[in-house]
């Protein structure tokens, strides 16, 4: 990233890459307030800075695509993720209506509420088979010293 006009104080050179990668406002105060928050004045020569200044604000500009891109992606995974439900309970319907079952109830978009719940149906018998407890009683060796 090199400079369009050569900036002559910390300040300048600080308006000067906000400018270039489109920082906000609240970045370049954070900047600005490092410098004071440090003793160093805002209009002292920024010479010795410009490397550390223009890898700050490389970072943010890449930081801020980054981000971007990451919302974008999510925003593509929520639609898909609907449209996977969307499927699934069109073929459920469809098994539904296949088999005889009555269909469900549409659900409203949004989510359930308390008495929204939709009752989830499964075929077969879910009784729980109860057994009595098998103990396996392994048969007593005796020691070296005992009678065998």
């Amino acid at each position: 990233m090199n400079m369009i006009y050569e900036a002559r104080s910390i300040r300048e050179h600080i308006d000067c890459l906000a400018r270039m990668t489109g920082a906000p406002g609240s970045f370049v105060a954070q900047v600005r307030a490092l410098f004071t928050a440090k003793g160093i004045p805002l209009d002292a020569d920024a010479a010795p800075f410009v490397p550390a200044l223009e890898e700050a604000f490389r970072r943010e500009e890449n930081i801020r695509a980054s981000s971007s891109h990451a919302r974008q992606q999510i925003a593509k995974l929520r639609e898909n993720f609907r449209r996977v439900g969307q499927a699934y309970v069109e073929q459920l319907s469809h098994l539904r209506r296949r088999s005889g079952q009555p269909e469900a109830p549409p659900r409203r978009e949004g989510g359930s509420r308390r008495g929204d719940a939709v009752r989830v149906t499964i075929a077969g018998d879910h009784r729980t088979l109860v057994t009595r407890t098998v103990r396996e009683e392994l048969p007593m060796v005796p020691g070296p010293k005992e009678r065998q």
